[in-house]
């Protein structure tokens, strides 16, 4: 019995390898998509809580520093297929898009869904195929150079063979969707170096009860700064959210990836709230005492309600040791400090961070020393490709990291569509 043969086979039926199949595309070829799990795009179909955050609004210069210094990869690929391209595209298959706050792009049915099944349907129409539950194994090349794919298909073994391959098997973050490193695996086992990965995009965990306490609060507008010992590290202004074990939200995810290596390294981190960034001390000090002016006889815990979410008095009450019931003409310059302090520095340790299965995304992967930007095709083996969160590559939090996949895929895809062969 013959092994079945493709001129290219693309590993993953996430956002990179969808894009990168479709793109692939050639009357000439034939093409295989596979993917390990019963139905293909599970982390993208839960991701934005179902919603999909699909891109983002901002120029291609401010797009790539939300890379950091991975940023400067990614700039032939946008330049081939960015924000707008995309939002184009997604609009050619029948999904129709709408702009939210922070620049973000949802479908207009707030469904990822349709994403999804957009996708797939792109598929059945070029009648590529799509083997699901196909678990590969292992890929090696035989003596003619062609990739040899072994794997288990719905459970029993099975073997294809590809002149071009494009691995797009994701990270380690939502296992529970397919993303368990595959892939590292089988770049290592053509001389690739694999960037130490780590759970990026992740909730952190903080030290006694007070995350406990005020569990659910969100914040707006604040400014959270990141200190080892008496050093600020770093700061950013947004949204944040307090969990039963610790601290998420917007703000929270995109400083994750520097609090988990402080914590990796064993250093001591903590944080610090500032809940009313717009106020300097000064300008804070004088509001505080004009409250104390104007309502005098007003009891401390009242003059809270003006300054903080209704979850979180009781916990500055306790926090400040200051009676509630307290007229606000008996309140000290030492408690006014107090407050004022604790309002623009409100302190929580970091002892730790949530798993893969609840981090967005993955930080490491395939070096990018290793891979041409300008296709997406390995620097050390002819007709192997990388596209999406396999390669090391991630961003913040709001639509950039899904823009990556779907521009690296496309990249990928369109550099082996014209690919021919002896």
């Amino acid at each position: 019995m013959s092994i079945p043969h493709y001129n290219t086979i693309v590993i993953g039926a996430g956002p990179a390898g969808l894009m990168a199949a479709i793109e692939a595309y050639n009357p000439y070829h034939k093409i295989v998509l596979l993917e390990k799990m019963h139905k293909p795009a599970l982390k993208l179909r839960i991701s934005g809580k179902g919603r999909c955050n699909i891109t983002n609004e901002e120029g291609l210069q401010s797009f790539l520093n939300r890379f950091g210094k991975k940023g400067r990869f990614l700039k032939y690929p946008f330049s081939q297929f960015f924000n707008h391209d995309l939002l184009n595209y997604l609009g050619d298959l029948g999904v129709p898009t709408k702009l939210e706050r922070g620049g973000r792009y949802f479908p207009m049915s707030d469904r990822a869904t349709d994403i999804v099944d957009a996708f797939v349907n792109k598929l059945s129409e070029l009648k590529i195929p799509m083997m699901t539950q196909a678990h590969v194994n292992s890929i090696s090349k035989d003596t003619q150079g062609q990739f040899v794919v072994r794997m288990l298909h719905a459970g029993r073994p099975a073997e294809i063979t590809g002149n071009q391959i494009c691995i797009c098997s994701g990270g380690l973050s939502y296992p529970a969707t397919g993303s368990t490193g595959d892939g590292y695996q089988m770049a290592e086992a053509f001389g690739h170096s694999i960037v130490d990965t780590a759970p990026s995009l992740v909730p952190v965990l903080t030290a006694g009860d007070i995350a406990k306490r005020i569990q659910g609060v969100s914040l707006r507008n604040v400014t959270v700064s990141v200190w080892e010992e008496n050093k600020k590290i770093t700061e950013l202004f947004g949204e944040m959210l307090f969990s039963r074990k610790g601290i998420t939200g917007p703000i929270i995810l995109t400083l994750s990836e520097t609090l988990v290596s402080m914590l990796d390294n064993n250093q001591e981190v903590q944080i610090k709230i500032d809940l009313k960034p717009a106020l300097d001390h000064k300008k804070l000090d004088q509001r505080l005492l004009r409250e104390i002016s104007e309502h005098s006889k007003q009891n401390f815990k009242n003059m809270l309600k003006s300054l903080l979410p209704r979850k979180m008095i009781d916990l500055f009450v306790d926090l400040l040791d200051i009676d509630p019931d307290k007229q606000l003409h008996q309140v000290t310059g030492d408690e006014r400090k107090r407050l004022r302090m604790l309002l623009k520095e409100f302190p929580m340790q970091v002892i730790g961070h949530d798993s893969y299965d609840h981090a967005i995304i993955t930080s490491g992967g395939v070096s990018l020393k290793e891979i041409n930007p300008t296709t997406m095709e390995s620097r050390l083996v002819p007709d192997m490709y990388f596209a999406g969160e396999v390669i090391d590559l991630n961003g913040e939090t709001g639509g950039y990291n899904l823009t990556s996949s779907w521009s690296t895929g496309f990249l990928a895809g369109r550099s082996m569509k014209n690919r021919e062969w002896n």
